[in-house]
């Protein structure tokens, strides 16, 4: 007995690891199921319904239907909702919150509530109401693919080809993102700057995040448009992130 007790105590030690470590398992995948409900309550705040052949009034010439999203109700739930992002044919269908700072969010859903789904939200150093020349928004990349997960898709011309721009709602205004530009950054690079300094620094930082550009597009950014960038990670290397970025098109 005496030579089998290491054997035992190690078995032992292993089931109470296999033990803690499914627990963990199973906290994480229940809070993502609480995260995945949670945002499928969204729906009711958000119609994408295709309008009927008559009906133009929620689309463009070029096709584009404008989801209508009820941000009265939004911001009865979070004063912070300060607009909704959304791609078709994807999953990028969310809104967008803004915190005292880029950690808030960073765990809660849009609600408030704590969850390591988080939520899409500004970068609190914009202005809320994108009237900045470079404005940033970041989400998680979740393996159920939610959140920004799917603008890593943009690392092919097939699909930047079928979905060359973004739709921005916001409580104000609407938005076509013409998108430009997306490529895998290190955390170290300027794509996340905001302040410039003059037209010149401006100038030539989209010239160079054009120029990284896993896809090529005919959009030509200018220091006079406003600029959104989209951030999530990926995993090329350490710290990477996929960087999708376009300029903002009020309608």
């Amino acid at each position: 007995m005496k030579r089998n007790l290491p054997l035992i105590l190690l078995c032992i030690g292993f089931l109470g690891i296999a033990a803690f470590s499914g627990y963990q398992l199973f906290n994480i995948l229940s809070e993502y199921k609480v995260g995945e409900d949670t945002y499928k309550d969204l729906e009711q705040y958000i119609s994408t319904t295709t309008p009927a052949p008559d009906d133009e009034s929620e689309v463009e010439n070029d096709g584009t239907v404008w989801p209508e999203v009820d941000f009265d109700a939004l911001k009865a739930i979070n004063e912070d909702i300060v607009g909704w992002i959304y791609i078709e044919d994807t999953n990028v269908n969310y809104p967008i919150v803004q915190g005292e700072d880029n950690d808030y969010y960073l765990r809660r859903l849009y609600d408030g509530t704590a969850n390591g789904s988080g939520s899409i939200f500004m970068d609190f150093r914009n202005s809320s109401d994108f009237s900045d020349p470079h404005t940033i928004i970041y989400g998680h990349s979740m393996q159920n693919s939610s959140m920004f997960t799917n603008i890593k898709k943009y690392k092919t011309q097939e699909f930047y080809d079928q979905h060359p721009f973004a739709l921005l709602m916001t409580p104000e205004k609407n938005y076509k993102v013409e998108l430009f530009s997306g490529y895998v950054a290190n955390v170290k690079d300027t794509s996340w700057d905001l302040d410039f300094g003059d037209a010149a620094v401006f100038e030539s930082w989209l010239s160079a995040t054009k120029s990284k550009s896993m896809f090529l597009s005919d959009a030509a950014p200018t220091t006079d448009d406003k600029i959104l960038t989209m951030s999530t990670c990926t995993y090329e290397f350490d710290n990477a992130r996929f960087v999708l970025v376009g300029i903002l098109r009020e309608q």
